[in-house]
């Protein structure tokens, strides 16, 4: 059951992401949108820039957050690059306004990060860096974390993508984080180790 949720909550993530973000240029702060930044700058196909990304924070993962976070989390790594190499490869694009497409992916990816979470699995985006940075200051919650690692991915792709992607992409981070945030908190904690990550994102 645990690995089915996992493998659901990346088909909605890379639906929202190669379906949706990245053909009407919106872009939110996380891996994906790093790689987009960089493809443009280094003429690399994204594929492979968001791959090595995620094969990166993967094993900064098993570093930090031990065995069960990395099986999972390898199991959900591999969803990811799966699924999103099919769903850009296919060329299919719901092109819809920019706005619409913030609000639409945003909700998507929430929801799909939450999932991935719920069963103490990282979506191997900047939430390992978010949790690492809450167990050094617990006052530090990680769903805020990764919305300011967002918004300051965000500002670096100003120039590259113009201020209303920047615009509909901080508005899409908002929305994101206020989805896990609001997920976690309801989730109930009983069968939560300390470690575990939804206990991470509820402190």
């Amino acid at each position: 059951m645990n690995y089915f949720i996992i493998t659901i909550g990346n088909l909605l993530l890379t639906a929202a992401y190669a379906l949706i973000a990245v053909p009407n240029h919106i872009i939110n702060g996380g891996v994906t949108s790093t790689s987009l930044l960089l493809s443009y700058y280094l003429k690399i196909d994204i594929t492979y820039i968001s791959t090595f990304l995620i094969i990166l924070l993967l094993f900064l993962g098993r570093i930090i957050l031990g065995k069960d976070f990395f099986i999972k989390s390898l199991y959900s790594s591999i969803c990811y690059i799966i699924f999103f190499n099919f769903f850009h490869y296919t060329g299919i694009a719901l092109t819809i306004s920019p706005l619409l497409s913030a609000i639409l992916a945003s909700v998507l990816v929430g929801i799909g990060h939450f999932l991935c979470l719920s069963q103490n699995s990282s979506t191997v985006s900047y939430d390992v860096i978010a949790i690492y940075l809450h167990k050094k200051n617990k006052k530090w919650n990680p769903a805020w974390i990764l919305g300011l690692i967002g918004i300051l991915v965000l500002l670096s792709g100003a120039n590259t993508f113009g201020i209303w992607s920047v615009i509909y992409g901080i508005l899409f981070t908002i929305i994101q984080t206020e989805i896990i945030y609001v997920f976690t908190q309801l989730k109930p904690a009983k069968a939560e180790s300390e470690d575990h990550l939804l206990s991470q994102f509820r402190k």
